[in-house]
């Protein structure tokens, strides 16, 4: 069986060698996507960013998917219950075998900028969201991957984001309107984002919607408290918080927005956001999120 994998910028040689010992696979690795027809298995060393970057042409491929943890965010492997090398060579081998556990997971698509599209795996946002991925990408990768991103969420905090949000969640005659002056709004399809921050902790990757995080203008030391709250999984409590489910975002803002999708920039307000249900096939552990 030949499988084919994507080098990110966190692959070790030591990993790829580990992975290359699995017994009936033989892989070719190289920093960029290559569509070889006889090609049964996709292998992304890296983190979410390396999968932003070749989700088009992965969901194109529709060959499978084996995610291996090698990047500063994981927070896609993370909801597949993909936490270490051993778990994904453990995948590679049933796969190999014809044991391993297939997954079709929904991912998210933001249309922008003349009808242009940009999927994204975990989560998309504006205001303190987008602020923590804009100074999380400042940073060295090593810094990312040792609390970096918590670093980040907390420069967000200090720089206290106002955004005055327009919201259209749904379709048709049962969209909600939302008008709002908000600190964050986060679209998630993963439980958690930024390494493992649970901003949705019952977010599910193959039920079909977004499961939707919209946060009030605080004071600083109110918006410190409830960043703790986020770090303990509890804010979904706090009375700023607000909860949305939905297949489908228009979101606009005055002034435009930065809409950031798995920690990358994407594009300004106004923007659509949908689900693309069952878009990705992927392997993945019985310990990952589900419906």
């Amino acid at each position: 069986m030949i499988a084919h994998a994507i080098l990110g910028p966190g692959a070790r040689d030591s990993d790829l060698r580990l992975l290359r010992s699995t017994a009936g696979l033989t892989i070719h690795a190289s920093r960029d996507f290559t569509s070889i027809d006889d090609v049964s298995l996709f292998v992304i060393l890296g983190g979410d960013g390396t999968m932003h970057r070749f989700l088009p042409e992965l969901v194109r491929s529709e060959k499978p998917v084996l995610i291996v943890p090698c990047g500063s965010g994981n927070d896609l492997a993370r909801a597949l219950g993909i936490r270490s090398i051993a778990d994904a060579k453990t995948l590679a081998s049933d796969f190999v075998h014809g044991k391993g556990m297939l997954r079709d997971i929904d991912i998210g698509v933001i249309t922008h900028s003349a009808g242009k599209e940009t999927p994204f795996c975990c989560t998309a946002g504006v205001g303190l969201d987008a602020s923590a991925g804009e100074f999380a990408n400042r940073m060295p990768r090593w810094l990312r991957a040792h609390g970096g991103y918590l670093m980040a969420a907390m420069n967000g905090v200090l720089a206290n984001p106002k955004v005055e949000l327009t919201i259209s969640a749904g379709s048709g005659s049962e969209a909600k309107r939302i008008e709002q002056t908000a600190c964050l709004f986060t679209i998630a399809n993963t439980p958690s984002f930024g390494g493992g921050l649970p901003i949705a902790p019952e977010a599910r990757i193959d039920d079909g919607q977004f499961d939707c995080i919209l946060a009030d203008i605080m004071t600083k030391a109110r918006l410190m408290r409830a960043s703790l709250s986020l770090v303990r999984g509890t804010h979904l409590g706090l009375p700023e918080v607000h909860f949305i489910r939905a297949t489908a975002i228009h979101l606009e803002s005055d002034p435009p927005a930065r809409v950031y999708g798995d920690g990358e920039f994407v594009c300004e307000t106004p923007c659509e956001v949908r689900i693309a249900p069952a878009a990705l096939r992927v392997l993945a552990s019985e310990n990952g999120s589900s419906n």
